[in-house]
């Protein structure tokens, strides 16, 4: 049989003599109607299929389901939320009923068409309201005073509900709007006899019959939601000479970026043997005269008892020593672990070692030197090419924590020394611990 819209529909007989369900054949789309021609007529530069179809007709919209679309609404948020007080709920539902009749009766409908239109709409909410969870004694109540009972007087739960939908479907050409409010009343929740027990899907079947025959719902489901979304067609640009110019310049840049990273990594490479070779020069422990008098050590004077008193907890702890010559006072570090490995961030808690000699330092008059010497394992890397610039990144992190802390940031300086001046042997761990250092020279006051 051919629906509304050319839709070639197949019955389908109900076993059990119940109804007769009408589901879509397979067919062609249907051609859309022919664009006027200035939608066909494309601008320059611009592609056929970037531009948009014409707009489709707006179709006047159904009245008797905007009617009923309060009491459909009120139908599904209940079968989604729930009800805790049906009476209330029965008293919203009855005034939304008499206000469908009456708008039906103000849409010129003829007597037939609003009874159909009353019966699905009060069976649906009915349905919907009878069979809340939790709702026995109520939905009892209910089914007494039913609206199907006030409007048609009979009781049986909506059973012609289907009869009415078979008989539309039968002529949807004749049905259209009605098949629509029936479509949106099993859309809201209306289930009737098949809520329980539903063999062989029937439900799911006469949903989709009832769309099917919706003649006009399909013609506008194979057109875009939006015929417009591809935006305003604009014409492609051609990139101008200064944007030519600068992707040239940005691609040779960073080429150049490139090139110069790699011959940095080259010549840190290359580099190693010959500073390896430049230290070597100066022996790896201090030049000693084979007939030297033993010399004398120093007494300690004010100044070092003084600096070393303020350090006692930190030279108890082996954390430092102070030692002393004829022009300065050294505070050098005996921890090998200040920094972390091939960084100059310190190890947590290092910082506040620091804070305490700073603290000894401020209350010594002259320029402060901070020293940073290493170990003789070889280091390369971008930031840190060898030991020297290792060691001079460190000296410069601790100098800032004493500027931070001295009220004349002015009198400290700082040098990376690397490997050149070991105080131990770099053949053993402990001896490579003890030369990575840090020395903090004051000038003698006394």
């Amino acid at each position: 049989m051919r629906a509304a819209g050319g839709a070639v529909t197949t019955r389908v007989d109900d076993p059990a003599g119940e109804h007769t369900v009408f589901q879509p054949a397979r067919s062609t789309p249907r051609a859309a109607p022919p664009a006027p021609p200035s939608a066909r007529r494309p601008d320059p530069g611009v592609a056929d299929d970037d531009l948009p179809d014409a707009p489709p007709r707006a179709r006047p919209r159904n009245a008797m389901v905007e009617a009923a679309a309060p009491l459909l609404a009120l139908a599904a948020a209940v079968r989604a939320a729930g009800a805790s007080d049906l009476p209330a709920l029965h008293r919203r539902a009855v005034a939304a009923a008499a206000r469908f009749d009456a708008a039906l009766a103000a849409g010129g409908y003829d007597e037939e068409t609003r009874r159909r239109a009353r019966y699905a709409v009060f069976a649906t909410i009915d349905d919907v309201a009878q069979n809340l969870p939790g709702s026995a004694r109520d939905g009892a109540e209910w089914a007494r005073r039913s609206l199907v009972v006030r409007g048609f007087g009979e009781n049986v739960g909506g059973e012609r509900f289907w009869q009415l939908l078979g008989e539309m479907l039968a002529r949807p050409a004749e049905h259209l709007a009605l098949i629509e409010l029936y479509h949106a009343c099993l859309a809201a929740g209306f289930e009737g006899r098949y809520r329980h027990a539903d063999p062989g899907g029937r439900l799911r079947a006469a949903q989709h019959s009832a769309y099917a025959a919706l003649g006009h719902v399909r013609a506008l489901s194979e057109l875009e939601l939006v015929p417009a979304w591809r935006g305003r067609p604009v014409p492609r640009r051609q990139a101008g000479l200064r944007t030519r110019v600068t992707l040239v310049a940005s691609l040779v840049a960073a080429a150049l970026l490139l090139l110069v990273l790699g011959l940095r990594l080259i010549l840190i490479q290359t580099g190693q043997p010959a500073m390896a070779a430049m230290l070597a020069l100066n022996p790896a422990t201090p030049l000693r005269l084979s007939r030297a008098a033993p010399a004398l050590a120093a007494p300690a004077d004010a100044q070092s008892r003084r600096v070393g008193g303020f350090l006692a907890p930190e030279i108890a702890a082996r954390l430092v020593v102070v030692e002393q010559d004829p022009r300065s006072l050294r505070v050098r570090t005996t921890v090998g672990t200040l920094f972390r490995s091939g960084s100059d961030a310190l190890v947590p808690g290092r910082e506040a070692l620091f804070a305490r000699i700073a603290a000894a330092a401020q209350r010594e008059p002259g320029a402060i030197r901070i020293e940073g010497h290493a170990d003789s394992d070889p280091v390369a890397s971008l930031t840190f090419p060898d030991n020297v610039a290792l060691s001079r990144a460190r000296a410069e992190r601790v100098a800032a924590l004493f500027r931070a802390r001295l009220d004349d940031p002015e009198r400290v300086s700082a040098a990376g020394l690397g490997a050149a001046q070991p105080v131990a042997s770099n053949a053993t761990a402990a001896g490579k611990a003890l030369n990575r250092r840090v020395e903090i020279v004051i000038p003698r006051s006394e």
